[in-house]
């Protein structure tokens, strides 16, 4: 199967496309970012936005089989606000048109549990048909949001291109530079004084091997997916060898808005998963995939220091991890 790849210059797609590549199929990897990874043979596209005129031709050009959309920013600044609905929303919405004009067989998105939100009032165990409510006290989530939901109606409008939706807990691991692996490499960690939330952490791996495995899906839907066992933050923080940085809650969201609007990396919508629990349930995917993780939270967590040879010391490594991702 000849698959199409988006954010192919990203560390979760490297890995995707390794496997991909392993298990016989055909990548051909496409991003708005120049950086192709040299460690994987396989043709690669540079295009300025996914709704520009180059995406079309790309299909044209390569007559995929499949597409696995690994493509989507994070939330973050205000000021980069038009640009990530440009890509997230408009440029998934174009992608998604393609797939119907080229038949394509197969679509996989990557989206996020962090949808949700982390709500007082969200249930004990969130399944696949709970409220998205992160946009009602961080507006900054409206573009993937909005994402999640325009995947969702095209996945029950065009059933004759079988997509599926994923919504992953905590994404860490050794090669990834998302915000949650940043902040659990780094020599602190915040911590909210009074709150010591339960969370759920998805090793890299077991992503990646939900996304291929997906390729051999009949269905279509909406799926979590979440590592095994879940553990408090407190638990998270002192697992991967950082330290606890206690915040009191009127300096830390004060604290963070600032910093947001200066532009630095980190989104101040993370602090309520410091607050809440927001856990996830991933019955469905286990029981219609046979699917399971196969990294326990534990290994996950340490897993986050095994930093390559050339990334130098822990506190080197994380100055040098630029965060791209929820």
């Amino acid at each position: 199967m000849k698959v199409l790849l988006t954010g192919a210059s990203g560390q979760l797609a490297r890995l995707a496309a390794i496997q991909l590549l392993a298990e016989g199929h055909d990548v051909v990897g496409m991003d708005v970012r120049r950086r192709p990874h040299p460690d994987v043979q396989a043709p690669f596209e540079y295009v300025k936005r996914y709704d520009h005129r180059t995406v079309a031709e790309v299909f044209r050009e390569h007559r995929p089989d499949a597409m696995i959309h690994l493509g989507v920013r994070a939330g973050g600044f205000q000021a980069e606000a038009k640009s990530r609905y440009t890509q997230n929303v408009l440029g998934t919405r174009h992608l998604l048109e393609l797939s119907v004009k080229h038949r394509l067989r197969r679509v996989i998105v990557l989206g996020t549990f962090h949808v949700y939100g982390a709500h007082p009032h969200n249930p004990t165990f969130l399944a696949e048909d709970a409220p998205l409510r992160a946009v009602q006290t961080f507006p900054e989530l409206q573009d993937v949001v909005e994402l999640d939901h325009t995947v969702t109606s095209f996945l029950w409008r065009h059933r004759d291109v079988p997509t599926v939706l994923l919504r992953p807990a905590n994404m860490v691991g050794p090669h990834l530079r998302n915000q949650v692996s940043v902040l659990l490499r780094g020599p602190y960690c915040p911590r909210l004084i009074g709150f010591n939330p339960m969370m759920q952490f998805i090793h890299e791996s077991d992503v990646v091997d939900a996304v291929v495995r997906m390729l051999d899906h009949d269905g279509c839907g909406i799926y979590n997916i979440a590592g095994e066992g879940a553990v408090p933050w407190s638990r998270a923080i002192a697992t991967s060898g950082a330290r606890p940085l206690p915040l009191p809650t009127w300096l830390a969201y004060p604290g963070v808005r600032v910093l947001a609007k200066l532009q630095t990396a980190f989104p101040a919508h993370l602090m309520d998963f410091f607050r809440y629990p927001v856990i996830v349930s991933d019955q469905a995917i286990r029981r219609e995939l046979g699917w399971a993780p196969r990294v326990n939270v534990v290994d996950t967590l340490r897993s986050i220091d095994d930093i390559p040879a050339d990334a130098g010391s822990r506190a080197a490594a994380f100055e040098g991890s630029r965060p791209l991702g929820l």
